[in-house]
């Protein structure tokens, strides 16, 4: 989850609207990343954790809810 978070915090500071995907089970994690890196008020999409026990089709949907939050990050 930092590798992510600071890869799209750096990615925003140069202007470029970013969406990071993870599961609430890293929330903390990703929310003390971007305190640290000086974007304390970067929004994750937040999936339910665990993914890697969903079957394909909870997976399906999971990403059909997901998508609307996803391309609200991108489409400023």
């Amino acid at each position: 989850m930092s590798c992510s978070v600071h890869d799209v915090v750096r990615l925003e500071k140069l202007g470029i609207p970013t969406a990071a995907v993870a599961t609430d089970g890293f929330l903390d994690e990703g929310i003390e990343q971007a305190r640290l890196l000086a974007m304390p008020d970067y929004q994750v999409v937040w999936l339910r954790h665990p993914i890697a026990i969903i079957d394909e089709d909870g997976i399906r949907r999971l990403a059909v809810q997901a998508a609307a939050r996803i391309a609200a990050r991108l489409i400023v």
